[in-house]
């Protein structure tokens, strides 16, 4: 009956947890602009509710802005990043059930999708039959942000939305990933205080060993990431939060997330709403 009970278990937590995770792409159907003319001071007020947010209620209602303004125009690629950014905030920070959270990551790749399509060379390779992953190498400069949280929201699903076997099952998602940072690196690999160091630690972690995954590497960048990302939160808090978490370390993890709660805000890198949400959660972690 013990032996029963386990295939039912292990049964389930396939059907439930191991489910192939896909989306419409975001460069499909593009949209057509509504035709209002918009002026900068709606921008700048999209932008000023997107640092404001604290809630659910108010990251819907920078959602809103900003969609309202890409509405307008589909062109400007920064204006999808935006939409991507608070979407995966949104999940993050402000929902807890699993479909909640996929929803909303789903919701920031596309909007990523949608950045990256505004680039002529990408729209051409995905609408001739490349997958968003292949296509990178058409992505640039001007697509940096759009790459990096494009890959940071697979790395959300499989952190927050799979279970073991859902994260075996799609480990072409974390292919895809790596596609996208090997691309960051050969266009800008110091982009954003060597951001994309902290997520190949992220990528070593995520990926199942038999696919890749190696927790030497793993520690290797996160390592590096807090030493080249002085000026951010991410690296500390997202190497206690995940890596130390993982090996077993708490207290090397409270020394990060002491040191994420005792940094000023002012000056430092990287957006300021994340910055808040990473002090916030360390907090809540070091709570008894």
């Amino acid at each position: 009956m013990r032996r029963v009970g386990l295939l039912v278990a292990l049964v389930l937590s396939v059907t439930v947890a191991a489910r192939g995770v896909s989306w419409p792409a975001g460069w499909k159907d593009p949209p057509v602009s509504s035709g209002r003319n918009l002026s900068p001071v709606e921008r700048e007020q999209a932008r000023q509710l997107g640092d404001a947010v604290d809630s659910a209620e108010t990251a819907r209602q920078a959602i809103q802005a900003w969609e309202q303004y890409a509405a307008a125009q589909p062109d400007d690629a920064d204006a999808w990043v935006e939409i991507g950014i608070l979407r995966l905030l949104e999940g993050a920070a402000f929902r807890s059930g699993a479909k909640e959270r996929l929803a909303c990551y789903q919701a920031a790749l596309q909007a990523c999708e949608r950045a990256m399509a505004t680039n002529p060379g990408f729209l051409r390779r995905v609408l001739a039959g490349q997958t968003t992953a292949e296509a990178a190498g058409a992505l640039g400069a001007r697509e940096m942000a759009a790459m990096h949280f494009w890959s940071t929201g697979i790395f959300y699903i499989s952190r927050d939305c799979l279970g073991l076997f859902g994260r075996i099952l799609n480990f072409r998602l974390l292919e895809g990933a790596k596609a996208m940072l090997v691309r960051m690196d050969e266009v800008n690999p110091a982009w954003e205080d060597h951001v994309s160091t902290f997520s190949w630690g992220i990528y070593y972690l995520a990926m199942p060993e038999s696919r890749g995954g190696d927790r030497a590497k793993a520690r290797e960048r996160f390592d590096r990431a807090v030493t080249l990302g002085e000026r951010r939160l991410l690296p500390r808090w997202g190497r206690a939060r995940y890596f130390y978490a993982a090996v077993g370390e708490p207290a090397a993890a409270r020394a990060d997330l002491e040191a994420v709660v005792a940094r000023d805000l002012d000056g430092l890198g990287g957006h300021r709403v994340w910055n808040r949400y990473f002090q916030a959660d360390a907090k809540r972690l070091l709570a008894p």
